[in-house]
């Protein structure tokens, strides 16, 4: 029994440094993906063209933004003269349909391929949700230059959510 009770420290220190060394050789045998900064996010959206279209008959997009019940923001598009094709995303353009483009505050968090959207959680504060209607080829579409979107505010509040 007394050999046993000497070996048995040993193998708890072989066992911590096996621990340690793992964690710190781990991060060489791993590929993690890297996060884009606003700036790549930026610089990524500079790179989606404009379609110009006539007022006469062009898309529009409405957007509302309520709490959900359990938790997060549901999101709501309503469009006119617009289809949501997500099966010719990265094709040639058809007038009028395509998908959308959702940001808050600016940063773009999805594309959508449907008039509905959960966003899970916002950090305390107000926030602008915007959305922007793009056509299969990822162009926005524009009226004279400016581009055919919709607006929200809302307030995260603590412990509480709240849309204006």
């Amino acid at each position: 029994m007394s050999k046993i009770s000497l070996r048995f420290p040993y193998l708890i220190y072989l066992s911590i440094a096996s621990v340690l060394i793992g964690v710190i050789i781990a991060p060489w045998f791993r590929d993690l993906p890297e996060q884009q900064s606003a700036a790549d996010m930026m610089a990524h959206e500079m790179q989606h063209g404009l379609l110009e279209v006539p007022a006469v008959g062009a898309p529009q997009v409405a957007i509302t933004v309520e709490q959900d019940p359990m938790n997060g923001w549901n999101v709501t598009l309503t469009t006119s003269n617009f289809t949501f094709t997500p099966h010719m995303v990265n094709s040639e353009n058809v007038d009028n349909t395509g998908h959308a483009h959702l940001y808050v505050d600016g940063i773009k968090i999805a594309r959508l391929y449907g008039p509905n959207f959960h966003i899970p959680f916002l950090s305390e504060s107000e926030h602008e949700i915007s959305v922007n209607l793009s056509s299969n080829d990822h162009s926005y579409y524009v009226i004279d230059g400016n581009r055919i979107a919709a607006r929200a505010t809302v307030t995260q509040e603590m412990n509480d959510q709240s849309a204006e």
